[in-house]
């Protein structure tokens, strides 16, 4: 077992790079894809979407920047239309369209792929998890999120604020 060292900020504040903290959110998600019964939903583990739920109630979404799109998200490494996905044959894909950074599905770059409860979906360098999401929690805000999920949260909030008062600090 290796042992990595800790990184330590002001006044002996432990630090943790992003990568980390996405990864544990990440984590956080798939365990609870794989209790969920309910609801299919892309839930964003990358910034600036971690967190934000896109709830997959119809058959077919278009993903990009454009106005238009069904999943809008303005941010550079996204294509104006950049990918769908639909619900076809009992079974939920994600067909890579117009984009320049490639569609992702668990790290390997796809122009189709089925997709399944815990898969992790990249947008160029936007990532989210592939989710299943309680009923009863459709449309609760993330405040209903496991208590996991919500220190994990918590951690990329005071991660940013330190990363601030450093800067400021310097």
């Amino acid at each position: 077992m290796t042992d990595k060292k800790q990184k330590v900020g002001p006044q002996g504040t432990q630090v943790f790079d992003l990568s980390e903290v996405e990864s544990l959110l990440a984590s956080q998600l798939k365990e609870q894809s794989a209790e969920g019964t309910g609801q299919p939903a892309l839930i964003g583990i990358s910034k600036p979407f971690s967190g934000k739920r896109y709830m997959l109630t119809e058959t077919r979404y278009q993903v990009g920047r454009t106005h238009d799109s069904d999943i809008r998200l303005n941010e550079p490494s996204v294509s104006s239309t950049h990918a769908k996905i639909v619900y076809s044959g009992e079974q939920w894909k994600v067909i890579n369209l117009l984009s320049s950074n490639g569609t992702y599905v668990n790290g390997d770059k796809v122009s189709e792929s089925d997709v399944y409860p815990g898969d992790r979906i990249r947008f160029g360098g936007v990532e989210f998890m592939f989710s299943l999401v309680d009923d009863s929690q459709s449309n609760k805000p993330a405040s209903s999120l496991g208590l996991g999920t919500k220190i994990v949260l918590i951690g990329i909030v005071a991660i940013g604020g330190l990363a601030a008062a450093a800067y400021y600090l310097m």
